[in-house]
Formats: C-alpha cells, sequence, structure tokens
C-alpha cells in the first residue's frame, strides 16, 4: 500500500512540477498574438453569409463548412487573391486572408456559378 501511494504522490508531484512549468510559456505566448476575427461561411445551396464586410486592417480568417455533397460547391475560389480551396464535406476549412485594400473582393465555386462578396471598408 505505501508503494502504490509513493507513486501516485511521486506522479501527481510531477504532473504539478509540469503544470507550473507550462505556465509561463503559455502566457507569453498569449501576449504576443494578435486578435483574429474567424467569420464561419456555411455551403449549402450557397454561401452562408454570401456577403462579408471587414475593417481594414482587420486580420481575418475564414472557415467554410460544406453541408453538401454536389459537385459544384466542392471548392471556393476568390480569383483577384489566387485563392483556391477544396471543401470536403462535413469538414471545416479555413482561410486566412491576407491584409487587404479598401474594395470587394468576389469568391465563388469552382463552377462560377455560386457566388459571395468580400468587403473591406476603410476604419471610422
Amino acid at each position: 500500500m505505501n508503494f502504490i501511494k509513493r507513486i501516485l504522490t511521486t506522479t501527481s508531484v510531477g504532473l504539478l512540477g509540469g503544470a507550473v512549468l507550462a505556465t509561463p510559456a503559455d502566457a507569453g505566448a498569449d501576449s504576443t498574438q494578435e486578435h483574429v476575427r474567424e467569420i464561419r461561411i456555411i455551403v449549402q445551396g450557397g454561401y452562408q453569409p454570401d456577403r462579408i464586410e471587414i475593417v481594414h486592417g482587420e486580420q481575418v480568417q475564414l472557415r467554410f463548412l460544406r453541408k453538401e455533397s454536389g459537385s459544384c460547391t466542392r471548392e471556393v475560389v476568390f480569383p483577384s487573391l489566387g485563392i483556391r480551396k477544396e471543401l470536403p464535406e462535413g469538414k471545416p476549412v479555413v482561410i486566412q486572408l491576407p491584409a487587404l485594400e479598401v474594395g470587394e473582393y468576389e469568391f465563388q465555386c469552382g463552377m462560377d456559378m455560386i457566388k459571395g462578396k468580400l468587403v473591406v471598408r476603410a476604419e471610422s
């Protein structure tokens, strides 16, 4: 019985020590990361939402989730940004957007039938 207590005590101390050692590194990592806004887009008979507005200078990532199996929405394309991504059914796909100038950027399915628009507004 004493042997088991020693093993449990040693394991607990080791785990606690690891947690204590990990805390400063984690805290430092959080303070250096900037906020990234994530916008979720459902792909099902179209893009929902199909119009997205962001502010110039804002860091944005788009999370696409395709909820259908049709071949039309198998990929998403941002022609003016040179971005083309496969959208497997039921699996989220994240697109990290580069810094964008004020303006409008279309996105579409690979067949150019289903469309959406990303609008970058000037800061107020």
